[in-house]
């Protein structure tokens, strides 16, 4: 059986050369390549979306809320206005009605895809049984409408 659930989880971006050594600083463990992720304690996640920035998920993140001061040349705060889901079940038989890439769990692995998912931008990752997708948070009434239907169908 499939399940959406939208996701209510603190997150905190940060961007530039000083974000991965600011990062492992608070003893974050992160993930060496670009668009992939490292799952943390606590059922947090960092996700690498680039070179040099990356987006935390989970306590991880609230505790990055409560240290961050800023004003660090080379280190920027990413605010995130996500709308956040989890869909677990056979998810992959849904993303593959509305998403042009092979999602299924063994091509995707620890990778973090940026694609279109029902013709709207978003940022998906398979962790373990569950996907977990975000998009811009004026899409998100959309996006769960829209997975909601396909999962009826499929």
């Amino acid at each position: 059986m499939m399940k959406l659930t939208e996701q209510t989880v603190p997150t905190f971006g940060v961007k530039g050369k000083a974000a991965a050594a600011w990062l492992a600083a608070q003893g974050l463990a992160l993930p060496e390549q670009p668009n992939s992720w490292t799952a943390l304690p606590g059922d947090s996640r960092v996700l690498r979306l680039g070179r040099s920035e990356y987006l935390v998920e989970g306590a991880a993140a609230s505790t990055l809320q409560t240290v961050w001061q800023g004003g660090q040349s080379d280190l920027y705060r990413v605010p995130r206005y996500d709308a956040g889901f989890v869909l677990s079940g056979d998810a992959a038989a849904v993303l593959a009605e509305i998403c042009a890439l092979d999602t299924r769990p063994q091509v995707l692995g620890q990778g973090v895809l940026m694609t279109l998912v029902a013709g709207i931008s978003a940022t998906l990752i398979c962790d373990g049984d569950n996907y977990r997708l975000w998009c811009d948070a004026t899409y998100g009434d959309y996006m769960q409408q829209t997975l909601q239907e396909i999962m009826e169908c499929v």
